[in-house]
C-alpha cells in the first residue's frame, strides 16, 4: 500500500481545520453555559460566514491585508516576534497603521529573547509596547477593528511560512467584547 505525503497532508490540514472549528464552537457553547465575570449574559451567535479559518501562511497574508485596511484599532498579544524581512513587512504595515492614526498597542512575553529586538523596532515606530511579566504569555491574539483573529502562529518565519499552524478570524460583537477586555485588563496590569 502506498503512502501519498501530498494526499495525507492535504487530510491532515482538513481534519485539522474540522478540528479547530469544532473546539471553535465548544467554546461558544461553553461561554453561553458559564456565568461571566463580566456583566455579560447574551447568548454567543457566529454565523458561518464570519468566520475565516487561517491555516498555514494563510495568516501572514490574511493579517497582512487587516493592518493594512484597519481603521481605528490594533491590539496584539504575542509570544514570539522574530525579525526578518516578512516579519518587518508586517511591522512595516503596523507602522503605516500608527501614520493613519490607527491605535496600535502590543504585549509581548518577556521571556523570549527575539522580542527584546522586536520591541526595540516597534518603538522606534512609535508603537506602544509593554512586556508581559508575572506569568508566562503563550497568546497569539490579534485584535484588528472588529475582527478577533487567535490561533497557533507566532511572529517567526518557521511559525508563518514552515509549521503547520491554524488560526481562525471571527466578526462578532460578543466575541470582539470578551476579547477586547481581556486585552484591555492585560494592558492596564503592565506598568
Amino acid at each position: 500500500m502506498e503512502f501519498d505525503l501530498i494526499n495525507i497532508y492535504g487530510y491532515l490540514t482538513i481534519i485539522n481545520t474540522i478540528i479547530l472549528t469544532i473546539l471553535f464552537f465548544t467554546i461558544v457553547k461553553l461561554l453561553k453555559l458559564v456565568k461571566s465575570n463580566f456583566e455579560y449574559s447574551r447568548s454567543l451567535t457566529c454565523p458561518e460566514d464570519r468566520i475565516e479559518v487561517l491555516n498555514d501562511e494563510k495568516y501572514y497574508y490574511y493579517v497582512l491585508n487587516k493592518i493594512k485596511y484597519a481603521k481605528k484599532e490594533i491590539n496584539i498579544i504575542m509570544f514570539s516576534i522574530y525579525l526578518n524581512p516578512k516579519i518587518s513587512e508586517l511591522i512595516d504595515e503596523l507602522t503605516n497603521a500608527r501614520k493613519r492614526g490607527v491605535m496600535v498597542r502590543v504585549i509581548l512575553e518577556e521571556e523570549v529573547g527575539s522580542n527584546i529586538l522586536a520591541q526595540s523596532k516597534l518603538s522606534s515606530q512609535h508603537i506602544l509596547v509593554k512586556f508581559h511579566d508575572s506569568k508566562k504569555t503563550h497568546n497569539k491574539l490579534m485584535i484588528v477593528d472588529d475582527t478577533v483573529i487567535v490561533g497557533s502562529h507566532n511572529w517567526t518565519d518557521k511559525a508563518l511560512f514552515e509549521n503547520k499552524e491554524s488560526a481562525i478570524a471571527v466578526s462578532n460583537e460578543d466575541v470582539l467584547k470578551i476579547e477586547k477586555e481581556y486585552f484591555e485588563s492585560l494592558w492596564r496590569s503592565i506598568e
